[in-house]
């Protein structure tokens, strides 16, 4: 069991580091510019990954064995170290357009990508009822505070009627909006629509992982090795360590504790980059925060399954 899912997570990470690299080549070979590669990654932000995303909640059944205790216990952690990332991160870096890729980069996580997989491999044959649930409402939340925090960051004077403008026309908000919508009311989106949508949604990833490792240079690991060992500690090391006890003192086990490793204990989020862009983020910082805490998460992963798997949370 704890082979298989070391080999999971690694075989994740492989992939996801393979089309990075692929991206990397890509944009040497083809000899693209930044502004060829900020084009396409609006072309992503803005039209497949709110196709990923409304796919992903509309096929959710989040009607079905909804768990309130570890539904409510995820949103109040996220929230806890959400608010204590952002006042770190305003006392220990200047720069606002460095500011929200921090934070950003710490407390949303590559759950929408690896959740799902993880848990199948964690907990073998049980509900996923919960997964499903826990994807429809906490991705949302991911979108909220991320908008939230890039665009009173990127301002120069904080104006809260454009920022909740900016969180209202945001794409990802009105795709899980919309998705929420169709799922509570129990429409069906026919066939001829549904496919194309689930076929364009599907590529949102691979081509954010292209255009992540097109934007990606080895100068600038350098150059935010300061904010980089911040963001990754938050992310694979302090988020788990709050989180994952927790759970485990209020009897969180099973799928359920599973979830939760899968939610606070994984890499930095693929789309975190693409909306760090076209927000006014630094695109360097956030494409070195994805590919550090992706390439770390192996290790680290692996410990955090291997202890809590030796505790029987699962």
């Amino acid at each position: 069991m704890l082979l298989n899912s070391f080999l999971l997570s690694l075989n994740a990470i492989t992939s996801i580091f393979f089309m990075m690299v692929v991206g990397y080549g890509a944009k040497r070979l083809l000899h693209l510019e930044k502004n060829d590669v900020r084009r396409f990654n609006a072309l992503v932000f803005h039209t497949l990954l709110p196709l990923m995303l409304f796919n992903n909640i509309y096929a959710s059944d989040i009607r079905g064995s909804t768990n309130l205790r570890c539904l409510g216990f995820a949103l109040l952690i996220l929230l806890v170290l959400f608010l204590f990332t952002w006042f770190f991160v305003k006392r220990a870096e200047p720069a606002n357009d460095q500011r929200g890729v921090m934070i950003q980069a710490s407390f949303r996580s590559n759950f929408l990508l690896l959740g799902l997989p993880l848990v199948k491999e964690l907990c073998p044959g049980s509900d996923l009822a919960t997964v499903s649930v826990m994807l429809a409402v906490v991705v949302p939340c991911y979108n909220m505070l991320a908008v939230v925090t890039l665009e009173t960051f990127n301002r120069k004077e904080i104006d809260f009627r454009k920022i909740l403008l900016g969180i209202a026309r945001n794409p990802l908000i009105l795709a899980s909006a919309a998705a929420l919508l169709v799922n509570f009311s129990g429409l069906r989106i026919p066939q001829c629509f549904a496919n194309p949508i689930a076929q364009l949604g599907a590529a949102a990833s691979p081509v954010a992982l292209l255009l992540l490792g097109a934007e990606f240079e080895l100068h600038s690991l350098s150059t935010h090795r300061h904010n980089l060992a911040i963001c990754t500690v938050f992310r694979l090391l302090l988020y788990p360590a709050v989180a994952l006890p927790l759970a485990a003192l209020l009897g969180l086990r099973g799928p359920e504790f599973a979830v939760l490793i899968s939610m606070f204990a994984t890499p930095a989020a693929v789309s975190s980059f693409s909306m760090a862009v076209q927000m006014g983020g630094n695109a360097e910082l956030a494409a070195c925060a994805v590919t550090t805490t992706t390439l770390l998460s192996a290790g680290t992963m692996f410990c955090w399954i291997f202890l809590f798997k030796s505790l029987g949370m699962f």
